[in-house]
């Protein structure tokens, strides 16, 4: 499975198996990721019945209004990575 961060435009969190999207979820906030991003993500990843040890990538879509929420995602994807 992979779960993409999708910060390009409202914040958006993908569920993929395969090539079919599984499941998205969105919410307001791009610029208060710090604080609503692992928040999400746990709440999202238990609503699909989905631990961390079955996502096999997690890949981040870069914001193009803000550089900090696009290095916030990627430090959240490497550290659940790890």
């Amino acid at each position: 499975m992979i779960l993409i961060i999708d910060i390009s435009g409202q914040p958006v969190l993908i569920l993929k198996h395969g090539k079919k999207i599984t499941d998205r979820h969105s919410w307001l906030g791009l610029y208060e990721l710090s604080e609503t991003l692992l928040i999400e993500i746990d709440k999202f990843l238990k609503k699909n019945k989905v631990g961390l040890k079955e996502i096999d990538k997690i890949k981040v879509r870069p914001s193009k209004k803000s550089l900090v929420s696009t290095r916030i995602a990627k430090a959240v994807a490497l550290g659940l990575r790890a």
